[in-house]
């Protein structure tokens, strides 16, 4: 297999609120973004406090899980009580909170979390599409007809999310499972990607022969072309024939 993932702070941003990790173990592969939000620090705060619980929890304990898609929702819960709880023992991080998306690849499966807009995708022989789904005003009017696509993306509210980490005691996270093949990629990223290029534009770059680290690269250069309005953060996977 083949893994890399990058941030960048983007052009108008004076904080990098956006974390991610990975985490490889005997045959899975873990990867974890988050785009925090709060004043002063804390969406930082609460961006690198997700995904460190979300993957402490998971080291800890995913030998005890037959069924991944039960683990990632215990992850996810952990994770929401770490950060609803320090940021009401803090009057400095009250109200702070972050997105998450998951990726969880386990021989050829593939198992998806998110809470809020930041967003994992899926190439395939098929086709390139979201598996994610976003927890955003934006997403709400586009579902009941009130705005068109093209009105999205101009939104004025399009950065207001309607679940995050942190934000409740309890959070309840979008997951899906689907099959995974070799030559297939995942690719995760928070809305600095996506709000800055169209996914057809996405799926370009990612069909390019060119290495994983250059794909990361000129997708986040790209956006940073087109404004770098937010913090940019990107993690692609792709799965690699294995040799028989």
């Amino acid at each position: 297999m083949q893994l890399y993932s990058s941030t960048d702070i983007g052009l108008q941003r004076k904080l990098n609120e956006d974390y991610y990790d990975n985490y490889i173990v005997d045959d899975m592969t873990l990867m974890v973004v988050a785009d925090g939000m709060g004043g002063h620090n804390a969406g930082e705060i609460a961006s690198e406090l997700a995904v460190k619980s979300f993957v402490y929890f998971f080291k800890e304990n995913y030998e005890k899980y037959d069924n991944y898609l039960d683990l990632l929702k215990d992850c996810v819960s952990y994770s929401n009580s770490i950060i609803y709880d320090e940021s009401h023992n803090n009057e400095e991080l009250l109200n702070m909170g972050t997105t998450i998306v998951v990726a969880l690849i386990k021989d050829n499966s593939l198992y998806i979390l998110n809470v809020g807009d930041s967003r994992a995708y899926f190439l395939n022989q098929y086709g390139f599409r979201q598996l994610s789904k976003d927890h955003s005003l934006v997403n709400d009017l586009l579902s009941n007809g009130t705005i068109t696509e093209e009105e999205a993306r101009t939104y004025i509210q399009r950065n207001v999310i309607t679940r995050s980490l942190g934000s409740e005691e309890s959070v309840e996270p979008e997951m899906i499972a689907i099959d995974i093949e070799e030559n297939d990629a995942v690719l995760l990223c928070t809305d600095g990607l996506n709000t800055m290029l169209e996914d057809h534009e996405i799926e370009e770059i990612l069909k390019e022969k060119i290495t994983i680290e250059d794909k990361v690269n000129k997708l986040i250069d790209e956006s940073l072309k087109n404004g770098g309005n937010d913090n940019i953060t990107i993690s692609l996977f792709i799965k690699e024939e294995v040799a028989k």
